[in-house]
């Protein structure tokens, strides 16, 4: 028995290492320091494991769950000898067969491995065989026709009986729902070898990443090395020769015989050995990936602290049953996972810890700044508000919680987002998801942002209530057809920063109202943040029925006004 040690090294490998944890199980591995030492035999039927553990983790969005987990559907009204089955039923199941059973049998991923879970079968000719079934001619209704609907559905049943068997298999899920992770997670890391090399031969996936990932490690460690010419790019170990390289990995990785350009004087040495390539083919599990957008975070005091901040991730994006996964699903747990420290009163800080986003196949970077976590913990009720909020532009659908968060990583201001989302609303814009209160949480988490950078500090969220209020009170008096106007007018002042302008819209719209201009205005002049602060939290109010009468909620206090 021989034991392995791979230390912590950049974020890539480190991903691989939290990757590796996860897959072979904490218990079986021994962490020191910045140090995992596992022996040579967990090497063993790895390929099962690895396979099992992104089955395990991301079932419920394979389109093998899709097919199997209908079979709950069936048996509920087999049960009651369908007396629950209705139009609303019948209308899933027609689209279950078309959008599931029929569409995913006869894709090429799947009739791949059909021989291997059973020679036998064809699931191409049982898909071909499947209809919708209880059309309903003019003027028939399903009532009328119901039971001889129900003597079709039961016919139908019977045959996504032997579908969903076959799928269901030990085999098949094995085959099927390995094939689903290859191509919805594990090629978000890598790609181009072993099963996701188009070229390859060998159609048993598993036996195809034990050929390319496994046994080169044991050939390796058998491998005499003490004449070794080279070293590790990764982990500086003596390597045979410079074949192995990282050019599989996704954005990362270059073809070293055709790039010589990359390297020092086109002379390729990035070359890593069998240990450090077969970790790095476990990435992917190290990422939690969502709608293939990915997260990692890089804490790399300890291999213990990088896979503990790592697994809280994922089991908030994976695992929390009161949420559902969407696009804002890491950005959420990351944000959760910093705001809960105070909550769980844990000795334990993120300040300065690299962040690695997987967003349009490409990897974003940032540091987490004691600024941004501040932030974050000041904004969480906020940033909550915002899950669902966003719009559509053009092809892009935008969120306003992904937007916010990778603003504020990003050390920017919300200024033009604000106007973005305000002018959008203001002129009716189509495919908008969210009203004026949302605009104002962008402003409160904005104006903690500048209150951070201490680029303003004057104003407090109590002041901006009272400014939403001044804003709902003006639009009640102002006339609805004079609005549009002036929303044109005072925004376009705010975006090109005219205080000027601004401060004569105002002044001529109170004067026409025959009312005082409340004193708030004159600190616009303070500061370039405190004139977009006020005059957008004015525009909130003037453009949104704001109803948050209790000022507690928005932070203020008693005496402010």
């Amino acid at each position: 028995m021989r034991e392995i040690e791979c230390r912590a090294s950049d974020w890539l490998f480190n991903a691989g290492l939290v990757g590796f944890i996860n897959i072979v199980g904490k218990e079986n591995v021994r962490m020191e320091g910045q140090s995992v030492f596992f022996d040579a035999d967990l090497l063993d039927s790895f390929e099962d494991k690895y396979f099992a553990y992104f089955i395990e983790e991301y079932e419920k969005t394979l389109s093998w769950y899709k097919i199997v987990s209908f079979k709950k559907e069936m048996d509920r009204y087999r049960k009651d000898d369908f007396a629950s089955f209705d139009e609303k039923a019948l209308e899933e199941l027609n689209n279950y067969i078309a959008n599931v059973a029929k569409y995913y049998l006869k894709s090429a991923s799947y009739v791949s491995v059909y021989p291997l879970i059973d020679a036998t079968a064809d699931p191409v000719e049982w898909g071909k065989n499947l209809a919708k079934v209880g059309a309903l001619k003019k003027k028939e209704t399903f009532d009328e026709k119901r039971a001889d609907i129900i003597q079709e559905v039961k016919q139908v049943y019977l045959k996504l009986d032997q579908i969903i068997a076959f799928c269901n298999s030990e085999k098949g899920e094995r085959y099927l729902a390995a094939k689903n992770v290859i191509y919805t997670v594990i090629k978000n890391a890598w790609n181009g070898v072993s099963f996701l090399n188009p070229q390859t031969k060998e159609k048993d996936t598993y036996v195809d990443y034990r050929t390319n990932f496994i046994d080169p490690v044991k050939e390796h460690l058998e491998t005499n090395l003490e004449k070794a010419k080279f070293t590790c790019f990764t982990c500086n170990q003596p390597i045979k020769n410079l074949k192995l390289d990282l050019s599989f990995m996704n954005e990362t990785g270059f073809d070293t015989a055709r790039k010589t350009s990359h390297v020092w004087d086109f002379n390729n040495d990035i070359a890593v050995c069998a240990v450090c390539k077969f970790i790095y083919s476990c990435v992917p599990a190290g990422f939690t990936y969502v709608h293939n957008n990915g997260i990692f975070i890089n804490d790399s005091v300890s291999i213990d602290t990088l896979h503990a901040v790592n697994e809280k991730i994922r089991s908030a994006i994976l695992h929390d049953p009161a949420q559902t996964l969407t696009h804002t699903s890491p950005y959420r747990a990351l944000v959760e996972a910093i705001t809960n420290q105070v909550e769980d009163k844990r000795h334990y800080e993120l300040a300065d810890i690299q962040v690695v986003r997987y967003e349009n196949e490409t990897y974003r970077f940032n540091i987490l700044s004691k600024r941004a976590l501040n932030i974050f913990r000041e904004s969480k009720n906020a940033l909550t508000a915002l899950q669902r909020c966003g719009f559509k532009e053009g092809n892009v659908n935008v969120n306003f919680y992904q937007e916010t968060v990778r603003r504020l990583m990003n050390n920017e201001n919300l200024f033009t987002f604000i106007h973005k989302a305000m002018y959008l609303k203001v002129t009716n814009a189509s495919n908008t998801y969210y009203h004026m209160g949302h605009i104002g949480s962008l402003l409160e988490i904005n104006t903690n942002f500048l209150k951070e950078i201490e680029a303003m500090t004057e104003i407090s969220k109590g002041r901006i209530w009272h400014i939403n209020k001044c804003g709902n009170e003006f639009k009640k008096a102002y006339p609805d057809h004079k609005r549009s106007g002036f929303n044109y007018k005072v925004l376009n002042a705010l975006k090109t920063n005219n205080r000027d302008a601004f401060m004569d819209i105002i002044l001529n719209s109170y004067s026409y109202l025959g009312k005082t201009v409340p004193d708030f205005f004159l600190e616009s002049f303070t500061s370039d943040e405190t004139f977009k602060t006020v005059g957008y939290a004015f525009m909130v109010g003037v453009n949104g029925a704001i109803e948050q009468e209790d000022k507690d909620k928005d932070g203020g206090n008693d005496n402010e006004k």
